[in-house]
C-alpha cells in the first residue's frame, strides 16, 4: 500500500455531518482532472460512493459509472463521472459555503487531496502535491492554501497544473490541517529519524577525520624524532622534549591530551603540541645541516 493511499484512508475514517460533507464534496468534484477518478483502496471507492450517494438529487445524477480497471497491473476502480452531473466549470471558490473557518477550508482541501493528491513515503522523500486540470482552479487551490499559513509552490507538467512542496514540516502542516493527523506524525518521525542518522553520520565522519589526522600528524612527528635519533641520539633533546619524543616514538596513533596525560607531571594538549613542534624544527634544523 502507497504512503498516498494510507493518507487517504485515514482521511476516509472520520464521519461527517451532512454540512462537511457537502464541503469536502464540493472540493473533491472542483479538483477533479477530466471528471474521472482512479483510486486502488476499497476502503476509499466506498468511502466516494457514499459521497455520491449523499450529494446527488436524483436517480439520473446517482447512476455513477464504476468501472472496475487494471492499471499497471494492480486492479483498481475508476469513477467517470460524466460532464453533466459533476464538472465544477466555475473557477471562483464559493465563499459562503466555505464561510472562511479552517474547518471548511480543511475539509474542502481534504476533499481536493483526495481527488487530486499524492504524497511520497516520508521514509524515502518529501514530496506532496495537488495536480490540477485547469490553471484558474490551480491559482484559486494555491490561494487557499497560502490563506491558511501553509506554503506550496507552483509548477506545470504538461497540461497539469502543480502546487507541490518538498519540505517535511509544509508537508505536515498540509497533513494535519486535512485531518491526516497520524500520518502527519509519520513525516515528522521520519524526519526526526533522518536528522538523528544524519547527526550520528557526520559525529563519525567527524571523529574518522580527527583520527586519520592524529595518526598522519604522528607519523611525521615520529619521522623528525627518527631523524634526531639517527643523528644525534634522544638525548641531544632536553630532558622535557625527550619524554614526549619518546612516547610520541612509540605511539603514533595517541592525541596529544593523552600524551600530556603520560609524562609527569602532566601537561596541557597546548603544551605537547609546543614541544611537539620544538622537536620537528629541531629535525628540520639537523636535515638541513645533513645535507648541507
Amino acid at each position: 500500500m502507497s504512503f498516498t493511499v494510507e493518507v487517504k484512508n485515514e482521511l476516509c475514517g472520520e464521519e461527517l455531518s451532512k454540512k462537511q460533507e457537502k464541503i469536502l464534496f464540493y472540493g473533491f468534484c472542483y479538483c477533479l482532472k477530466n471528471n474521472e477518478f482512479f483510486t486502488e483502496s476499497e476502503a476509499i471507492k466506498n468511502y466516494i460512493k457514499n459521497f455520491i450517494k449523499n450529494n446527488t438529487t436524483n436517480k439520473t445524477e446517482a447512476k455513477t459509472v464504476i468501472t472496475a480497471v487494471n492499471r499497471r497491473g494492480r486492479n483498481g476502480f475508476l469513477f467517470d463521472f460524466g460532464k453533466d452531473n459533476f464538472e465544477i466549470t466555475e473557477t471562483k471558490l464559493d465563499r459562503d459555503l466555505l464561510d472562511g473557518r479552517d474547518e471548511s477550508t480543511g475539509l474542502f482541501l481534504r476533499g481536493a487531496f483526495l481527488a487530486c493528491g499524492v504524497v511520497t513515503d516520508p521514509n524515502k522523500s518529501y514530496h506532496l502535491e495537488f495536480s490540477v486540470g485547469d490553471k484558474e482552479k490551480s491559482k484559486e487551490l494555491h490561494r487557499i492554501i497560502t490563506e491558511s499559513g501553509m506554503k506550496v509552490k507552483t509548477s506545470c507538467r504538461k497540461d497539469k497544473y502543480i502546487l507541490y512542496s518538498k519540505d517535511s514540516e509544509a508537508i505536515a502542516d498540509i497533513l494535519t490541517y486535512i485531518g491526516a493527523m497520524l500520518n502527519s506524525m509519520e513525516v515528522m518521525n521520519a524526519k526526526i529519524y533522518k536528522d538523528v542518522r544524519n547527526n550520528v553520520n557526520r559525529a563519525v565522519n567527524c571523529e574518522t577525520a580527527n583520527i586519520d589526522k592524529t595518526i598522519e600528524a604522528g607519523r611525521k612527528q615520529a619521522a623528525a624524532i627518527e631523524i634526531i635519533e639517527s643523528t644525534k641520539g634522544l638525548g641531544f633533546l632536553s630532558e622535557d622534549l625527550r619524554k614526549i619524543a619518546e612516547i610520541r616514538k612509540e605511539s603514533i596513533d595517541l592525541s596529544l591530551s593523552d600524551i600530556g596525560k603520560m609524562v609527569e607531571p602532566p601537561i596541557s594538549r597546548s603544551g605537547v603540541y609546543h614541544r611537539l613542534k620544538k622537536i620537528c624544527e629541531i629535525a628540520e634544523g639537523l636535515k638541513k645541516g645533513r645535507q648541507e
